[in-house]
């Protein structure tokens, strides 16, 4: 029925006088005549669901649990470094396989607890490791799921009386069947909490006793810095007694972090010239010589690809008609954020020289000198820029002496350079043969420019 017919058929029927049944039957069916039409896929019978509501469990699986082992352990072999971890993943697994087929025979099997420490820096693929392990569970039988649940101190513990258990009963809920990884899991027991009272003990407690709980279901891995993991541990017997496994992760070297490097370029369809790797490599070695606990491995090099990312679409936008596919893919020397000839640090600490550093100035009047210098700079710039949260870090190797500005948002390097010029000139340590000033925002790692400041 065409919509203006029934139109005139209602306005017919509002005029006429008849039972009001007839009145009712007639007008749903004419006003279902001019009813806009669904799509087929929103009347199948179903409402849409909240906002709130949970998504949707993903679509289950095909795979055999050997596919799944299989294709957990190549891509295990194929991370880059971390030999040891592989090494004791495999001997792991080897082990799991051999008391499974105990099992199947009925032989008595060695208890063995697949809960586990992961120690290390950060960077340093911890993550990835665990979300490996959860498949190779599942493949071997282990873990009928083999998800992996992520989560930290925030995750579990409340502010409130009686909220913490609840946070970690939750958050083991979903993580049954799988793996709960746990990251920086030392924070749930501070130190000092300055005599306030603090949930994260409950939070301890509640998990040890879900790990008795679910002690067939649930794998719980921790992770965080080495020393404070293991201090972690140790204070509580519960968390000794049930953690007894320990992978310890280090960090990358230059060749690996370069490795890393190339394969994010490929991945994304870029590739280095010979002049661009050989740069990097020289940027990576400075990076790991000055790197401290807070060196950020794996999400430096992202950090510093994506910089690199940054420069290469400034100077191909200079004359951006015309751009074939290999200068959009192609990252050359000048490229790479920072000088390969760079001798000065070009990782940066948010504190002043630490005492016995690599490359810093030793004994106390040099470490004395610094400081004194690194305030006088500050206090140069934050008037002459009118940039009262610019920072100032200043680091000395042999004659070379680097200077490193960072500011919330980047800093100008001609503006820096003008406000240095000639002041850093008189104030320079003696000997001084080269000075490397930097720039960068406070969010980065890596500088986002440098200029040698001419002597």
């Amino acid at each position: 029925m065409q919509e203006m017919e029934a139109l005139s058929q209602i306005w017919q029927l509002l005029h006429q006088f008849q039972p009001i049944e007839s009145y009712d039957k007639k007008l749903t069916e004419l006003m279902t005549a001019i009813a806009p039409k669904q799509p087929a896929a929103a009347t199948a019978g179903t409402t849409s669901a909240p906002p709130n509501a949970a998504s949707p469990a993903p679509p289950t699986t095909d795979e055999k649990p050997e596919e799944i082992l299989e294709k957990a352990l190549a891509e295990l072999n194929e991370l880059v470094g971390m030999e040891n971890i592989k090494e004791e993943v495999k001997t792991l697994t080897n082990f799991l396989k051999v008391q499974k087929i105990r099992a199947e025979r009925g032989l008595a099997q060695t208890p063995v607890s697949l809960h586990s420490v992961f120690g290390g820096p950060p960077g340093t693929g911890k993550t990835t490791v665990a979300r490996l392990i959860s498949r190779i569970f599942k493949g071997l039988g282990f873990l009928k799921k083999g998800h992996l649940i992520e989560t930290d101190r925030s995750g579990l513990v409340a502010g409130y009386i009686g909220q913490t258990a609840k946070k970690v009963d939750d958050l083991v809920q979903t993580a049954l069947d799988g793996v709960l990884f746990i990251d920086e899991a030392y924070a749930l027991v501070p130190r000092d909490s300055s005599g306030s009272r603090d949930f994260g003990q409950e939070a301890v407690d509640t998990l040890l006793k879900r790990m008795e709980d679910y002690r067939d279901r649930l794998v719980v891995i921790v992770a965080g810095y080495t020393d404070e993991m293991e201090n972690f541990v140790e204070s509580n017997p519960g968390l000794k007694s049930r953690f007894n496994r320990y992978y310890f992760f280090n960090d990358y070297e230059p060749q690996e972090l370069l490795q890393i490097y190339e394969k994010m370029a490929s991945k994304s369809h870029f590739h280095l010239t010979d002049g661009a790797r050989q740069r990097l490599l020289a940027v990576l070695n400075a990076l790991y010589d000055e790197r401290d606990r807070t060196f950020g491995n794996g999400r430096l090099v992202r950090n510093l690809f994506e910089k690199t990312l940054e420069k290469q679409a400034n100077r191909l936008a200079v004359s951006p008609m015309n751009l074939t596919d290999e200068e959009l893919t192609t990252l050359t020397e000048d490229d790479i954020p920072a000088p390969a000839s760079a001798s000065g640090t070009l990782h940066w600490r948010t504190q002043a020289s630490s005492p016995g550093s690599s490359g810093s100035v030793s004994g106390d009047d040099g470490e004395k000198a610094i400081a004194q210098l690194e305030a006088a700079l500050t206090t140069r710039l934050q008037e002459t820029l009118n940039a009262s949260q610019l920072q100032v870090q200043v680091r000395q190797r042999e004659s070379t002496l680097s200077v490193l500005v960072s500011a919330p948002e980047t800093p100008a390097s001609d503006a820096v350079m003008a406000a240095l010029q000639p002041y850093l000139a008189t104030v320079l340590p003696d000997g001084m043969q080269q000075v490397v000033v930097y720039g960068r925002s406070l969010q980065d790692d890596v500088p986002t420019w440098s200029t040698d400041f001419p002597l």
